[in-house]
């Protein structure tokens, strides 16, 4: 158990970034958060994400259980001996700091880099990229159907189970060295996406080029809805300081749109499947590509914000693989 509880190199930059974004939301953002407190407020989504570690567990004796009940069954023993269970929830307290430190961040950008904003500048970079046709437009010329958006309304909606899924099957592997492998890269590709926020911060077309999304919006009324409901509460954030009183603040609500998460988590996925399960990167690239063009055409994101994150969820896949020694 001495290895065991040896920090590792992954958790004590998660460390390091919950106290830097601490002290940021106290001092220069002056939202006197009260870091405990928020802390323990993440209790549903502990439970939760226990409940999906769980999941993902029962998940895979099931699948092992395919080729002999015995094979399952020793699965399921190996996952629920004292050593993998300390690992468990191990990887649990990482997910729930990580979550912390990335929501806070997030939805404190317009305190931290307030009217600075790099939306003129990522348009105009990714109009450019395309040859001078941009992307958003273009998806939506070659796509007109108010059924496939109605579809991708829904989909969009449903991104968080395809996270809940990639989690549960990845963090229940065997062995301890995949799950801090895993860990790592998940780990890195939240907390620098969320540092790439603050480096680039922007709202996204739909909230800047309002008049090119009007008949997509209507035909995705939950998605819609959705930014309504950000763009609400991101100026509740904007305004904090001069009307403080009464002001509703959820760390969930946070508006940032380089680089996009929704697609950087799936390729994420993706590119730590490549070396273990054909089929699970075949699946996480088509839900990938799926989410990167949903993004683009419903307007939450620039093409440009889907190749970033693509790139870093790369770069984190290769740094959680080198962080953790083969031996």
């Amino acid at each position: 158990m001495r290895r065991l509880a040896r920090p590792r190199l992954y958790e004590l930059f998660l460390l390091a970034d919950v106290a830097v974004v601490a002290f940021l939301l106290r001092t220069r953002a002056r939202m006197n958060v009260d870091v405990l407190r928020t802390l323990l407020d993440m209790r549903q989504s502990l439970t939760v994400l226990g409940v999906v570690l769980a999941a993902g567990v029962l998940a895979r004796a099931l699948f092992a259980a395919r080729r002999g009940r015995r094979r399952g069954a020793a699965r399921l023993r190996a996952l629920l001996r004292p050593r993998a269970l300390a690992d468990l929830l191990r990887l649990l307290a990482v997910l729930v700091l990580t979550s912390w430190a990335y929501s806070w961040l997030k939805v404190a950008l317009p305190l931290l880099r307030p009217d600075v904003l790099f939306d003129p500048g990522l348009f105009r970079i990714e109009t450019a990229l395309h040859f001078g046709v941009n992307p958003g437009r273009l998806l939506q010329g070659l796509f007109p159907y108010p059924a496939l958006w109605r579809v991708l309304d829904g989909y969009y909606g449903a991104f968080l189970w395809t996270v809940m899924a990639g989690i549960a099957w990845f963090a229940a592997a065997l062995s301890r060295r995949e799950r801090a492998r895993f860990a790592a890269g998940f780990t890195f590709l939240w907390i620098l996406g969320a540092w790439f926020y603050w480096a680039t911060p922007s709202l996204g077309p739909c909230y800047v080029l309002k008049d090119d999304y009007t008949e997509v919006r209507a035909a995705m009324p939950s998605q819609s809805a959705t930014m309504d409901l950000l763009f609400a509460h991101y100026g509740r954030i904007r305004s904090l300081h001069r009307h403080p009183e009464g002001a509703d603040i959820s760390p969930y609500l946070g508006v940032a749109a380089m680089p996009s998460l929704h697609v950087g988590a799936q390729a994420f996925f993706m590119f730590f499947a490549r070396r273990r399960s054909k089929t699970l990167f075949v699946l996480f690239a088509a839900l990938t590509a799926v989410t990167f063009f949903a993004s683009v055409v419903s307007g939450w994101h620039y093409a440009i914000d889907g190749y970033a994150a693509v790139l870093l969820a790369w770069l984190c896949e290769v740094a959680g693989r080198r962080s953790v020694p083969s031996a």
